[in-house]
């Protein structure tokens, strides 16, 4: 293992400390902008932040780096003499140059010994690892197309941003930077690439991220525009069991208030960013028992697609919401319209039509 690899190990949380911020529930104040509200997040299990208020997003190096404004190089040779026991410290009258492979005996990092961990906390971590490797990279004309796209369809930033909703622009460095962090096993077994070890999401660059406690669960793609030959609109984990999208809000949810149920995540999305409580099915097709006790202490409205498969699913949900005494009643489309976010965008426009874009 070389010392850039022995770096990128040590903690994001003992670096940030270390550098006299404060790290407290892993949230803080961006030391990048002025806010009053912390919106700088450490991922430790990926060794990453992210900034939900400028979007600055790196490693513990990229942290390093920019608080105490040094080179790369600069930055590798101080957390190497800091963090890396049996580290060669060069003084700046040697001619030798610092190593960039091999440049440690068995070298040995002021870090945990992690414990195994269960199959979810992986996949999580896979998720978030790719989400992550997504937001560094490089804006371009996939992701300003993709942009374009969300906008078209009435989104906000602030929505957007809620949702953290992100997009692959380059997708060979997506997969190769995966594929350098986990077994092929795991990856597999997360959905996130399929038997032929290839990333499942290659026609589908814009990513819809399902959280639960703060965790990403699940994702989901989707095209950008028109699908393809041969793709639908969207791809799901490979072999994975979707999950509810923003089910967290049903914790935050008062008794018997209404909370909307939506077929796909984007008619979810549209309604939250109009003031509603929703979450979404992801599919007509899908719909467990037991997430039923979820809505217990609400009234639940069903706005699902409008057609075949979203009216026999309202007819369904109706039949097991009532089985188990929750209040539940149905809203309809105008026959126009196949989904809540296409009535939405035509009753209230683009963001291009209302001037916001």
């Amino acid at each position: 293992m070389n010392l850039l690899d022995e770096i990128n190990q040590i903690s994001i949380l003992q670096v940030a400390e270390d550098l006299g911020l404060d790290v407290s529930r892993h949230r803080m104040i961006c030391p990048f902008h002025e806010e009053d509200t912390p919106s700088l997040v450490l991922y430790p299990h990926t060794n990453s932040f992210y900034c939900f208020g400028c979007a600055k997003t790196g490693n513990s190096i990229t942290l390093y780096s920019e608080i105490k404004q040094l080179t790369i190089k600069d930055t590798i040779r101080e957390m190497g003499e800091e963090y890396v026991v049996g580290f060669q410290k060069y003084s700046s009258k040697s001619k030798k140059k610092l190593p960039t492979v091999n440049v440690l005996n068995v070298p040995e990092i002021r870090k945990v010994q992690a414990k195994e961990k269960p199959v979810e906390e992986i996949h999580s971590q896979i998720y978030e690892t790719f989400r992550d490797i997504c937001l560094q990279q490089s804006s371009n004309e996939l992701s300003q197309a993709t942009l374009i796209y969300l906008k078209t369809r009435g989104f906000t930033d602030k929505t957007l941003k809620d949702f953290r909703v992100f997009a692959i622009k380059d997708y060979a460095d997506a997969s190769w930077g995966l594929k350098q962090r986990f077994s092929t096993l795991d990856l597999q077994e997360s959905g996130l690439f399929n038997e032929r070890n290839n990333l499942i999401f290659y026609a589908h660059p814009l990513i819809i991220p399902y959280y639960r406690n703060g965790r990403i669960v699940y994702l989901q793609g989707r095209v950008v525009g028109p699908p393809p030959e041969k793709h639908g609109r969207y791809q799901f984990l490979h072999n994975q069991s979707l999950t509810l999208f923003n089910a967290d809000i049903l914790e935050k949810t008062k008794i018997n208030e209404t909370v909307y149920v939506t077929e796909g995540a984007f008619d979810c999305m549209r309604l939250v960013q109009d003031g509603k409580v929703a979450v979404s099915l992801g599919t007509a097709n899908v719909f467990k028992r037991e997430w039923a006790k979820l809505f217990q202490r609400v009234n639940v409205v069903f706005y699902l697609d409008n057609d075949k498969a979203g009216h026999r699913a309202a007819d369904e949900l109706e039949k097991i919401f009532t089985h188990f005494g929750i209040s539940c009643s149905r809203k309809n489309l105008p026959a126009a319209y196949k989904d809540v976010n296409d009535y939405y965008t035509d009753k209230l426009g683009s963001n291009e039509q209302l001037g916001l874009f």
